[in-house]
């Protein structure tokens, strides 16, 4: 497999795909992107017209959407365990998490910051309090999301919970606490914070 090409912003969703590169142990190569700059992102809109990062060239394809970065890691790289394969026990369950965090969480959290008041069943995303809810019921008893075993799932969910929490977005329960705190202790999520921080502009 030809060496991959994450166009990277520092302290963005980028450090989450970085993880991931880092925990299938691929080989890649970061082609900084300053989406903060005006002009910059501007230029950026020849590979991606959304303008955002993270994106990873793979030959002549691009993929976008983190989550969606994170689960094709996982399927290219079997060995590395993080995901189970189509018609293995847990399949349908990692993909119902890897995306609830950019499809159900952020929303509702936005919802929530900003005081938006909409019916629950109106909306893809329900309501903050469901959004917990249903994370307890996930995480209760389990040190994992999938199989109760560290999957691309932790990943993508994982740095959505820890951002939220970080910037007092989301409740710091102690189950949620417990359950970031295993994440970030792997030395993968080490690494890459590690290179996002060198990468960072001086404050």
């Amino acid at each position: 497999m030809s060496e991959y090409k994450l166009y990277y912003c520092p302290q963005t969703r980028c450090r989450t795909a970085l993880w991931m590169l880092e925990e299938v142990g691929a080989t890649y190569k970061l082609v900084p992107v300053n989406v903060r700059n005006e002009i910059e992102s501007e230029a950026f809109a020849a590979v991606s017209p959304m303008r955002k990062v993270p994106a990873l060239q793979i030959g002549d394809e691009l993929i976008t959407e983190t989550a969606a970065i994170c689960l094709y890691l996982a399927d290219a790289h079997p060995d590395a365990g993080l995901a189970p394969a189509l018609g293995e026990a847990g399949r349908a369950s990692l993909m119902r998490w890897m995306f609830f965090g950019s499809a159900v969480m952020e929303p509702a959290s936005f919802d929530k910051a900003t005081g938006r008041d909409a019916p629950a069943g109106a909306l893809g995303w329900g309501n903050w309090e469901r959004v917990l809810e249903t994370l307890h019921q996930g995480l209760e008893g389990k040190s994992y999301l999938v199989n109760d075993r560290f999957s691309a799932a932790d990943v993508a969910l994982g740095a959505t919970m820890g951002f939220l929490m970080n910037f007092n977005m989301m409740e710091k329960d102690p189950l949620f606490v417990s359950y970031v705190e295993r994440l970030t202790a792997r030395p993968a999520f080490i690494k890459a914070s590690e290179i996002d921080a060198s990468h960072a502009e001086p404050a």
